[in-house]
């Protein structure tokens, strides 16, 4: 019975009864944020954001009072204004906890879970032991590696036709010149028939020999040299045998005896 709604009105009923006599006490004071929040809650987003509105004009810093103007941005589906209200939260208090987990939620359901999981990032370093934003990070890294992987663009196989053989030039010989070196020949022609070749043997015609000689003409005799046995003695013999042998100049002038047949060898 307590949690019905007509119980839940008349409660909200009692509570904005007092925050609204609260508020007129004092209307330049920072009482209109339990006010427009009590509103909120009512249902009443209208009278809740003029009333915000109407006091952050007055107290721009006003933490708790912007923290209620995003929520009902959020309640309204406005999440993109809720998102920008939120992040001035930050920029007052870096490590509002209420304000990362809520911009990391906004991210999530625009499917920005990159940048969920950088917001829970932060949130698991400014409160180490919330679970809950440990267990939302591990989920978040997983719908941001699912999504890149479905962005990633499929192989597409492309059909390459093959290229034609090249065609030979039909003006075009190529003659392929043997591995072998040729050896070089020698053209060698014919001696001409008005050239004599020699032999190496000379004729000798008996009668034309005579004939020149009974004509007066000089001819060369034949002469045949024919060895002789040298006899050598005395002094000459010691010299000859030691290979020191040589007659005096004057000895041979003076040597007008009668040839015996021997004959002095002169070195």
């Amino acid at each position: 019975m307590s949690n019905s709604p007509k119980h839940l009105g008349v409660a909200y009923t009692s509570e904005i009864e007092k925050l609204e006599k609260r508020w007129a006490e004092n209307p330049k004071g920072r009482n209109f944020a339990p006010l427009a929040d009590a509103y909120r809650k009512a249902g009443e987003l209208d009278r809740a954001l003029e009333l915000c509105t109407a006091g952050l004009e007055r107290h721009p810093d006003y933490v708790s009072a912007h923290i209620v103007f995003g929520r009902c941005l959020i309640d309204q589906k406005n999440d993109s204004g809720a998102s920008e209200v939120f992040r001035k939260v930050l920029s007052l208090d870096p490590e509002n906890v209420l304000a990362l987990k809520i911009l990391a939620d906004i991210a999530e359901r625009g499917g920005r879970y990159d940048e969920a999981a950088e917001w829970l990032g932060r949130l698991l370093s400014a409160d180490p032991m919330n679970g809950d934003a440990a267990e939302a990070l591990t989920r978040a890294k997983g719908r941001a590696a699912q999504a890149a992987a479905k962005r990633a663009p499929e192989p597409v196989a492309r059909l390459v036709p093959e290229a034609a053989p090249p065609q030979p030039h039909r003006d075009l010989v190529i003659e392929h010149a043997s591995e072998e070196p040729a050896s070089p020949s020698l053209d060698v022609k014919g001696a001409p028939a008005d050239i004599e070749t020699f032999d190496g043997t000379l004729d000798f015609n008996a009668v034309a020999h005579s004939a020149a000689k009974a004509d007066g003409i000089e001819v060369q005799e034949e002469v045949e040299l024919k060895p002789q046995d040298l006899v050598v003695e005395g002094l000459a013999h010691t010299q000859y045998e030691t290979g020191f042998f040589g007659a005096p100049p004057d000895t041979a002038e003076q040597d007008d005896g009668p040839k015996t047949g021997r004959r002095s060898i002169c070195r």
